[in-house]
């Protein structure tokens, strides 16, 4: 059952661009814009009050620049995690849509661009607190479905009820028809796969560094 869960944006990151799979694309940027939505939100706000003296954006402004930053996630050179982190890389093309933007919205009469606003608009801004906050959400919603791929569906269940629901384990053992020591079993088998997960590369460097 777990083979036919979508993959992961974590695993999706070596697979973005294969023209031989179009199920796969469709499901890789649908699932990633779920998970990663809100982050990117948080990223173009700050970027654009970075870039207009505080200026609150347009949630209209902020989803279009959302979209068009997906489009390039998925239709540029591959991310390669081994040169950087997501989030760096989310941001960088974050800055660029929203410069694109605010060149759009310049009035025509509006004297061009200088080398010194060049300057700044090429500068991308400190992480904000939402945005960390934001990106460590989605990150651990990531490592999540990671885990669901990696285990059998049952023990998922079980590790949803008493983990990410708060059901008591008697209750889930009555809930379940099974016993209150299959419930422990399995929590804490899942558990310790969920920390092997944690531990890859791609999860330490995202949260930690």
């Amino acid at each position: 059952m777990a083979q036919q869960l979508p993959a992961t944006p974590v695993s999706l990151l070596f697979r973005l661009r294969n023209e031989q799979d179009q199920l796969a694309w469709q499901i890789s940027w649908r699932r990633f814009l779920e998970l990663y939505n809100a982050p990117l939100l948080a990223m173009a706000s700050g970027i654009f009050r970075f870039h207009t003296g505080q200026a609150t954006p347009p949630q209209s402004s902020l989803e279009d620049v959302v979209a068009m930053v997906v489009i390039d996630f998925f239709s540029k050179d591959r991310f390669d995690p081994n040169r950087g982190r997501l989030r760096t890389y989310l941001r960088m093309l974050t800055n660029a849509r929203v410069v694109d933007l605010l060149r759009k919205q310049r009035p025509l009469d509006h004297i061009s661009i200088d080398d010194e606003e060049t300057n700044h608009r090429n500068e991308i801004p400190d992480e904000t607190p939402e945005e960390t906050l934001s990106f460590h959400q989605s990150l651990i919603a990531t490592l999540i479905e990671d885990l669901r791929e990696n285990i059998p569906l049952r023990h998922f269940q079980i590790f949803e009820l008493v983990k990410l629901q708060g059901v008591a384990p008697d209750v889930a053992a009555e809930e379940l028809g099974v016993s209150r020591g299959v419930i422990d079993n399995t929590v804490y088998k899942v558990m310790v796969r969920l920390r092997e997960i944690a531990t890859r590369p791609e999860y330490q460097c995202e949260y930690y560094q």
